[in-house]
């Protein structure tokens, strides 16, 4: 009885360690070629595995491990900070993208306004994992479309959680008149669980961290997630629900890192199941038959997504080029919309045919997402270009100094100009930050310096010095040329996160392009050999030569000798 299962197993990861590896060379997500690997392994393609239900036991345990650790990458402190796109933004991302779904649905006469409903929900979904995967690797989770992207997923993953409760509604297992009912039972108990988590679990696992046996603490871990899971499954609400509540309890705990350390490689392995299996459910003969309808939906989908969300990040506030970047970043369809989509299958709201051509459609999406993440930051400033708000009517300035960004580091330059009677003035594109600075007397503008006319406006010809200091690579590379393009002599200093950006700066014509990774290791340095009680003139000496050679282009220290501003 097991050897079966272990052949299919062997068969089913070397399957999917292939295509990670093929597929990496042409840069698709892995999610895509583990959805791919699937679909060729499994009944609908070549038939390779044949206990796809054992499969599927094994990998439900994955997406409990899977919710418990998005669970954990919840920070509340972190969900507050950006609390107007979570709530405001992802609900009328979510309810308007499945408005317009379901309209659609509706007006073509393709299904009942329920299964419409829920076509809407499941399309609504998008991807956490490829999403932040790629904000990652671009380092634009901190520029303001990828702040505004996060809340918006952060809502949508949330947002499961209700989504599942309203699928029996949909199909009929359960009225509206019981809705209220259903609804005010699972809140109950998932007070229940979260108090009753509070209580155990942080305690729990601190006194195992205290034993110092680290076998111990793996073990109590998987216990933690797959205990939440079964617990709340026995209360009423579905495991994966208990397992994101677990995950959630202990994310502002302090041993959530380590929790989170253990539980990943176990949680990566067995969602790779997960994943898998949900390949496994294409049929590639339904795919070929229906091939133009399954693009012509990825295509409808990735607009429609994109619109609504774009129109969405405006609503809350979001400028122009961070709204249409931000839409591009949420067009396709996530991982969470496969359990919505199982869960609507087996209660009958969709039939094989219908989930075949939305499970495609949808692996379809997640296909264009790389190439969507990669030009929507282009894409945005095209939109934004000659849609700048009024600058306002600034004096003429000259031999002032342009601060471009007031977050921390705009502020504390804009302080120390100030201090030392050096005028200045602050270009800002969030207009909150705006008007609160000019409540101050600061001197600050509102404009996007991916173009020429906020620079124009700033007289960026006139400037004795030029300070870029935002936390988006792309914008600062547009930000570059733009005051290149008008002023080609002034002495420009751009800070960005890794050394890898700050070449490239500098080869654009930055003067000087600060790493912020080179700076912070240095000020360790410079605070280590202090402690060290080495003396101050080394210490000097050394982080000279080690900034020079740190540097791109080896001229931070003779800008620095100049003392140029």
């Amino acid at each position: 009885m097991i050897e079966p299962l272990l052949r299919d197993l062997v068969v089913t990861y070397a399957v999917a360690l292939a295509f990670l590896l093929i597929l990496a060379r042409l840069r698709v997500p892995s999610l895509v070629a583990l959805l791919a690997a699937g679909a060729c392994a499994g009944p609908g393609g070549f038939g390779i595995v044949h206990t796809q239900d054992e499969v599927n036991a094994i990998a439900e345990i994955g997406i409990v491990l899977l919710l418990f650790t998005v669970g954990l990458d919840f920070s509340l402190a972190g969900i507050r900070r950006i609390w107007k796109p979570v709530l405001f933004g992802g609900a009328l991302q979510v309810s308007g993208t499945a408005a317009v779904a379901a309209a659609a649905v509706g007006l073509a006469g393709l299904a009942p306004l329920n299964v419409g409903v829920f076509i809407g929900f499941f399309i609504a979904l998008s991807s956490t994992a490829i999403v932040l995967h790629g904000l990652t690797e671009r380092n634009q989770v901190d520029s303001p479309h990828g702040r505004v992207t996060v809340g918006i997923l952060l809502f949508q993953d949330l947002s499961v959680i209700a989504l599942l409760l309203v699928v029996p509604v949909l199909s009929g297992q359960a009225s509206i008149a019981a809705l209220p009912r259903v609804i005010g039972h699972t809140v109950l108990v998932l007070a229940v669980v979260v108090v009753l988590g509070y209580l155990v679990l942080p305690p729990f696992l601190a006194f195992v961290a205290r034993s110092g046996r680290r076998d111990a603490f793996v073990v109590a871990v998987l216990l933690a997630s797959i205990g939440m899971a079964w617990f709340g499954a026995r209360l009423g609400v579905s495991m994966a629900i208990g397992a994101f509540l677990g995950g959630l309890v202990l994310a502002e705990g302090d041993v959530s890192h380590q929790v989170l350390a253990e539980i990943r490689p176990l949680r990566d392995l067995l969602a790779t199941l997960f994943f898998v299996s949900l390949g496994m459910l294409l049929d590639l003969r339904a795919v070929g038959a229906h091939l133009p309808l399954i693009v012509a939906l990825a295509l409808a989908i990735v607009v429609t997504k994109a619109l609504v969300a774009w129109g969405t990040a405006a609503a809350v506030g979001t400028p122009r080029r961070a709204a249409v970047t931000a839409g591009l970043a949420l067009a396709q369809v996530g991982e969470f919309s496969f359990i919505l989509g199982r869960v609507g299958l087996q209660a009958g709201l969709i039939d094989q045919a219908q989930w075949q051509v939305l499970l495609s459609a949808s692996i379809g999406t997640m296909l264009m997402t790389p190439a969507l993440l990669s030009y929507g930051p282009a894409l945005g400033a095209r939109f934004a270009r000659g849609r700048q708000v009024a600058l306002g009517d600034e004096a003429v300035l000259s031999g002032h100094v342009v601060i471009v960004g007031f977050g921390l580091g705009g502020q504390l330059i804009a302080k120390a100009l100030a201090e030392a009677r050096v005028p200045y003035l602050v270009i800002e594109l969030n207009a909150g930050t705006v008007e609160r600075a000019r409540l101050e007397g600061i001197p600050i503008v509102y404009g996007d310096a991916v173009g020429a006319d906020a620079f124009a406006v700033a007289h960026v010809e006139r400037a004795r010095a030029i300070a870029i200091v935002i936390n988006d690579v792309d914008a600062t590379v547009r930000a570059v040329k733009a005051a290149r393009g008008l002023a080609p002599g002034v002495p420009l200093i751009v800070r960005t996160r890794y050394r890898i950006d700050a070449v490239r700066l500098e080869a654009l014509g930055a003067t000087v392009a600060v790493a912020e990774e080179a700076e912070t290791s240095l000020e360790i340095v410079a605070l280590l050999l202090g402690r060290l009680d080495v003396h101050r003139d080394l210490i000097e000496r050394q982080l000279d030569r080690f900034r020079h050679e740190t540097s791109p282009s080896g001229s931070a220290g003779e800008w620095r000798a100049r003392g140029t501003v």
